[in-house]
């Protein structure tokens, strides 16, 4: 779609309809946080219960109704009701996820990187993406600030954090919820929950669970499948509430999933497949993919084994509420563990080139790949006011221990050889195995293979406190700051490694009539010396200025930060509030978690991220409040920006000097009536690397991105659409939602071009689109129970989230031989797909 047409549409889809997501949901159960006016929406976004109107964040609020009616089950989907939000997976949904607000992220497939943007729940922050996957059960309210928050909340908040917060414990009675959906990709999900008073008016329990199995939506020539669901949550909460001045929070939950992610469809084969080159290394034409190009990413279809992604997890928190005078003392005890196991054939075809975790020795199955993560964390704040109430305070102290233990182990299979000897044999190496028979002297790599280990432990202490001062009854003045302690160890071992087939190519000295092939050496040590299965700190004779192998490390990381917000508010009138702020933020720097990070003598941390972010809020409500309408407009300033890439045979984390966004979003809700609610956001925002991004910096990695927008950043995003809800008669209600989210272009590659040219990288672009999603339902009035039916992306619109370059099957040496096409028409790509159309129906209870 061009980009006036989309504009276009978006204004008219504006003007038509309405997400169900809405600023304007119902007030959430806790007796705590309703509101006066049931028009009000209470919030958590200054660690205060305040209303939205009056905060002077750029914050939008979604409690259960609103979540269930859009069909978001998870965090993955907060981009139906949400135009600043957006989340991906690739490789792995434990490792690979990364969130974005306002078009800025960091991406993930790296665990010593750190998400842009904090996750908390029931207070607690959650250190990575992948460990707040898991479905959301019983949940209250989900909140999304955007734009730093870095001064409140304790950890890594440079672009904005997600505040998720569950139903608690009803001291005064019993009540319950259940609910099943059966629908498309043989799709169960069931989730119920019951809290029960143990001492009426003090003490009460509550226990909830879920569970969703569906079949994956891509499918593999080989009967394998990805992006499919199987999981389970399960849930405790323990309420105590001696007398108004005292409460304990007690929480704790389980989480476990065995799912399948994630598989990727081929979009552009490499042209040594036209050229015949996989044939003459002596395996089939099609070098292992038999469907590809435009029509297979369309349809799904992928050519690789089985994926497989396991994540278990628990977690504890316990949180006290102790009334001190005029003064609120809270503190907020958190401990969570997650273990997730990869098994994966990650070459994207069906041949047998590398394995994840399995190998042909005994060593390399005895070693399998696992990411653990431990993470204890305290928060202690306290808040009140003072001065007739013209001065609220809120000063604390928050500590957090994380400690990472990896292990990558990678196995390299029968067909590796031949699949690297396509190569060397498009750049004029004889023979149909030259990587084995020429270069490695015959050696076999089948079952080389290297298992890596890293541990990194993380320590943060830090202080905060936020004021605000009431200088007249319309017009205040509020400051926060928070000194920021980081610390981090980072260690990377080899707990074992059998590489006979780099150790013979090193040696390799290409003598006597060999001696021609010497140019083709350094590609074919770079390619057999695979960084991720071979030993640590081997450097065969006659290596020259070939690149070493993998080096390991130990090393620390310090780094502190004093992050800071200066607002002004100013309400006009009654229902406008108006606020501009600055906010310098800060995320840390830390450790390249790879096996290449050190290599060289490279120093493997990477510096920390800041941010200085201006904005101007407007917040309004209209017509006898039937009408809200909330405006903000922001820019922000990164410097030394996180950014990871995969080269294809590694991992890079590196920092850019230089990245920007500016933009603005607008919010409106309008109650025609009480039955009928038409609400729309829009946001626009220019994410990107200025021309001058790279600093000093001269690194090609680096200067490559200069110019280009950022990863996943549409400029223009807009939801729209209308909800119903009307009775019939005097027993039953029926209600009709539905929304249509729109996007512009955007670039969904690490790079815009190849690395060291000015070659756009092919399928880089994703066309702007537009999706549907519709929800009809009929129910008791009184809530007892409703059936709902629904339909999410119902046009059937295929939309992609990352592209990239398929590992070892041609790549930009490519250029070297114009007869086989330049670099962008000869790799293979693959891309991490969205997902199809999905529906169902839905049966809800609740007592």
């Amino acid at each position: 779609m061009k980009k006036l047409e989309l504009l276009g549409a978006t204004a008219l889809a504006m003007m038509m309809a309405a997400p169900s997501y809405a600023q304007t949901a119902a007030a959430p159960q806790d007796a705590e946080e309703a509101a006066p006016d049931s028009g009000d929406i209470i919030v958590t976004a200054t660690l205060r219960n305040e209303n939205l109107q009056d905060v002077p964040i750029a914050v939008t609020a979604f409690n259960t109704e609103t979540l269930e009616k859009a069909g978001v089950r998870d965090i993955r989907a907060l981009d139906q009701v949400s135009t600043s939000f957006n989340l991906n997976s690739t490789q792995t949904e434990s490792g690979g996820t990364t969130l974005r607000v306002r078009g800025v992220g960091t991406t993930g497939n790296n665990t010593g990187l750190e998400s842009a943007v904090g996750i908390f729940l029931d207070g607690v922050y959650l250190s990575r993406p992948g460990i707040a996957l898991g479905d959301l059960l019983d949940v209250s309210q989900v909140e999304l600030l955007r734009g730093p928050q870095g001064t409140l909340f304790g950890r890594n908040t440079s672009a904005g954090a997600l505040n998720i917060k569950t139903s608690k414990p009803n001291l005064n009675k019993f009540e319950g919820f259940a609910n099943a959906t059966y629908g498309n990709y043989n799709l169960i999900n069931v989730q119920g929950g019951v809290s029960a008073p143990l001492v009426e008016g003090a003490l009460a329990v509550r226990l909830s669970g879920a569970y969703r199995n569906q079949d994956g939506f891509t499918r593999s020539v080989t009967g394998a499948e990805s992006n499919d669901r199987n999981r389970f949550i399960v849930r405790g909460q323990l309420y105590w509430e001696p007398n108004s001045d005292v409460s304990v929070r007690i929480i704790g939950d389980y989480q476990k999933s065995d799912e399948k992610c994630c598989d990727a469809p081929v979009i552009q084969e490499s042209s040594l497949v036209a050229a015949n080159i996989f044939l003459a290394a002596g395996l089939q034409r099609d070098g292992g993919i038999p469907v590809s190009g435009v029509d297979a990413a369309q349809n799904l279809r992928s050519n690789a084994q089985q994926f497989r992604d396991k994540i278990e997890q628990g977690g504890a928190s316990a949180e006290i509420n102790l009334k001190i005078g005029n003064a609120d003392l809270v503190a907020i005890s958190g401990y969570r563990v997650s273990r997730a196991a990869s098994i994966q054939e990650t070459d994207f075809n069906t041949l047998n080139v590398f394995s994840t975790s399995t190998g042909t020795t005994a060593a390399a199955n005895a070693l399998p790949s696992f990411t653990k993560i431990k993470t204890f964390s305290q928060e202690v704040r306290l808040s009140g006011a003072a001065f007739e109430d013209k001065l609220q305070y809120l000063i604390g102290a928050y500590y957090s221990d994380e400690r990472i233990n990896e292990v990558q182990t990678l196995t390299l299979g029968t067909d590796y050889q031949r699949a690297i000897s396509v190569n060397l044999i498009a750049l004029g190496a004889p023979g149909s195995n030259p990587a084995r028979d020429i270069f490695a002297s015959g050696v076999s790599a089948a079952g080389n293979f290297a298992s890596n280990s890293f541990k990194q432990n993380g320590k943060n202490i830090s202080v905060f406190g936020n004021v605000t001062y009431n200088l007249t009854e319309t017009f205040a003045v509020n400051a926060g700051v928070r000194y920021s302690d980081d610390r981090k160890t980072g260690v990377f071992t080899q707990l074992a490694a059998n590489s006979p087939a780099c150790l013979a190519v090193l040696a390799n000295p290409l003598a006597g009539p060999l001696a021609a092939l010497q140019p083709l050496k350094p590609l074919a040590v770079g390619l057999t010396c695979f960084p991720f299965a071979v030993q640590t700190n081997i450097l065969g004779p006659n290596t020259g200025s070939l690149a070493p192998t993998p080096l390991p490390f130990n090393r620390v990381f310090k780094d502190n930060e004093l992050i800071y917000t200066g607002k002004l508010t100013w309400q006009p009138l009654d229902n406008i509030n108006t606020y501009i702020s600055y906010t310098h933020g800060y995320k840390a720097g830390g450790f390249n978690l790879d096996p290449t990070a050190a290599a060289s003598n490279a120093d493997p941390r990477f510096r920390s991220e800041k941010i200085n972010s201006y904005e101007f809020g407007l917040k309004t409500k209209l017509l006898g409040n039937a009408v809200t309408a909330n405006l903000a407009v922001f820019h922000n300033d990164l410097s030394d920006f996180q950014v990871l890439e995969f080269t294809g045979v590694q991992f890079v984390t590196f920092n850019v000097d230089k990245a920007k966004a500016t933009g603005a979003e607008l919010e409106l809700s309008a109650r025609v009536s009480r039955q009928l609610t038409f609400n729309g956001a829009f946001t626009y925002s220019h994410a990107r690397y200025p021309r001058d991004c790279s600093g000093t910096a001269t690194s090609p990695q680096v200067t490559s991105l200069c110019g280009n927008d950022l990863t996943n950043a549409p400029r223009v995003v807009a939801i729209a659409g209308f909800n119903y809800e009307g009775d019939i008669g005097s027993d039953l209600t029926f209600g009709l939602n539905s929304s249509v989210r729109l996007e512009s272009d955007r670039r969904t590659s690490t790079q815009a071009v190849r690395v060291g040219t000015t070659i756009k990288n092919p399928f880089d672009i994703q066309d702007g689109n537009a999706k549907i999603n519709m929800r009809a339902g009929i129910g008791a009035q009184n809530g007892a129970w409703r059936i709902e039916v629904f339909g999410n992306n119902v046009t059937n619109v295929q939309t992609r989230n990352v592209t990239f370059d398929i590992p070892l099957r041609g790549g930009d040496f490519l250029r070297l031989n114009p007869a086989l096409g330049n670099a962008a028409q000869g790799v293979a790509r693959g891309v991490f797909s969205q997902e199809p159309r999905t529906y169902g129906v839905t049966v809800r209870t609740k007592f």
